[in-house]
């Protein structure tokens, strides 16, 4: 019923798994742990319900404008 996804800052997609928890506090708890378990906790991802409801996200973080000298 929950699914996680993570991506690279780039984003592509680095895993996109379902979840086997219950509920929004176990798909949450069960998330955090496989981003632990393959090194993805500062990674985007975003967990979800099967309905599309948005459980929890960590966003991309922007990209540092380049300096360009004329």
């Amino acid at each position: 019923m929950y699914h996680l996804t993570v991506y690279d800052n780039e984003g592509k997609k680095l895993l996109d798994q379902p979840l086997t928890a219950r509920d929004e506090n176990g798909a949450k708890a069960e998330g955090h742990q496989r981003l632990q378990e393959r090194e993805y906790s500062t990674y985007p991802y975003r967990i979800i319900h099967s309905s599309g409801r948005l459980v929890e996200f960590l966003s991309h973080k922007a990209k540092s404008a380049k300096n360009v000298s004329s």
